[in-house]
């Protein structure tokens, strides 16, 4: 059973998503220390420095709740990162919840809804709206109306103590009815009008993301549909051997039929068809799974399966390019476990095996191996072939970048194969020199798993 430590992969749009909120919160953990310590030096100014608040303890206590609310916040910040999406977000409708009500308390001890600082309210709403939705944007100005209308009215009724900050602002006791109503329906209005604002920017910015994804899994799609051509061109000739096979010993089954022979013969001559047909079989199941859109899942992969597949798939363009391919695969220790997508890491296997067999000169080796070293698995493909110049090596992965003919390479394999194993928390280190071949190094994290 997989430990409940391990981390968790992004899964389509879902994980997408969720990475988002994380950096969001994130970045706002991180603005929360910055708050925090602006309280104590504002209330240090305006208490010490201009005389406008006569009991500044509250609010340092205050200051000092932000910042130990914000410790607890980064402490629990690992485990977060584990969490399934909906807790994320009712994580961070808490943070949001509790800033109000801390903002709430700095307001009584510093003025109320004369402070400018009130203001900030609106700020929550922008958070909500640019993390969560505009639903929960919505949500959070309600709350900020209700607190600030009730805090405003229970100063004004005598419920709570006012705290007046002495700056010549404006005086609780000279606010009429009609004149806060007018800043309650401003501060509204204002809040109101950026939401909308806000949320109009993120539907088109959102929308933009979405066809940009779709763009790309598009051109991942032409890539691999270019890949899958490359192969299938081999495995139609792969496939024609066994078919000969079969053919000539149903020929030959015939003729033993008719001159009556023993069971024992017949069988024999049924069980070479039988284990034709079933290479058959497997050459096209693997074809067939490789050119499937499999969704992104985190699954336990067998690496000595996955590269025997890798291997099986480009077996016949690598001997039609006279080409050499090594294959070996070292065992994990126990309790180690690779999660990932076994079809994207595939493609990328697939995709640097055919630039190693396209880079190397006939009656030479490709190697591809798995070894484990300091708790990352790492897949090496190796060929003796012309290299990559130093020039070139920055912008192997950049997109539409190849050295190859048009009709030989779209510069987007290596591209999307860098982004899928980066989607594995994974990466590729590359080393070549002109002439001498070049390593690809595919790095992968490994989890431990528990019983």
């Amino acid at each position: 059973m997989i430990s409940r430590d391990a981390p968790r992969l992004p899964l389509a749009s879902d994980g997408r998503e969720q990475d988002s909120l994380l950096t969001q919160v994130a970045w706002f953990n991180r603005l929360r220390w910055i708050v925090g310590t602006g309280i104590f030096v504002l209330c240090a100014i305006a208490a010490h420095a201009l005389a406008a608040i006569k009991d500044p303890v509250p609010l340092y206590l205050l200051g000092g709740l932000t910042l130990f609310a914000n410790y607890c916040y980064r402490s629990m910040f690992p485990r977060l990162q584990r969490s399934p999406l909906p807790v994320v977000r009712r994580h961070v409708f808490l943070q949001i919840g509790a800033d109000l009500a801390i903002l709430t308390a700095l307001l009584h001890f510093s003025g109320g809804v004369t402070n400018p600082l009130a203001l900030f309210y609106s700020f929550h709403a922008f958070i909500a709206a640019l993390v969560l939705s505009v639903r929960a944007a919505v949500v959070v100005a309600i709350w900020s109306m209700a607190l600030l209308i009730g805090l405003g009215a229970a100063e004004r009724l005598g419920w709570l103590l006012h705290h007046p900050l002495d700056l010549g602002l404006v005086s609780l006791s000279g606010v009429q009815p009609l004149g806060f109503c007018l800043l309650v329906f401003a501060y509204g209005t204002t809040l109101a009008f950026s939401i909308y604002f806000v949320a109009t920017v993120l539907d088109r910015l959102r929308e933009n993301e979405g066809q940009l994804l779709r763009l790309g899994r598009h051109l991942a799609l032409s890539e691999k549909l270019a890949s899958i051509g490359t192969l299938a061109a081999g495995v139609s000739h792969e496939i024609n051997n066994p078919i000969g096979v079969i053919t000539g010993k149903v020929q030959v089954l015939r003729y033993r039929v008719q001159d009556g022979d023993p069971a024992d013969k017949l069988l024999a001559d049924l069980d070479v068809i039988e284990k034709h047909a079933r290479r058959i079989v497997s050459i096209t199941t693997g074809l067939l799974q490789f050119s499937r859109e499999a969704p992104f899942e985190l699954r336990p992969v067998d690496v000595s399966a996955l590269l025997r597949e890798a291997a099986d798939l480009v077996r016949v363009p690598y001997r039609a390019a006279n080409v050499e391919l090594d294959v070996a695969s070292g065992p994990l220790p126990a309790g180690a476990v690779i999660l990932g997508s076994s079809n994207h890491l595939l493609q990328v296997l697939i995709n640097i095996l055919l630039n190693a067999k396209d880079a190397s000169p006939p009656n030479s080796r490709v190697a591809l191996s798995s070894s484990l070293c300091s708790m990352e698995l790492v897949l090496e493909i190796v060929d003796h072939g012309v290299g990559i110049p130093a020039e070139h090596l920055g912008k192997i992965f950049d997109p539409f970048f190849t050295t190859k003919d048009v009709d030989k390479g779209t510069g987007l394999g290596l591209a999307i194969s860098h982004g899928i194993v980066e989607r594995h928390r994974g990466r590729i280190e590359v080393d070549s020199a002109p002439g001498k071949g070049t390593r690809f190094c595919v790095i992968l994290p490994v989890q431990q798993a528990s019983c």
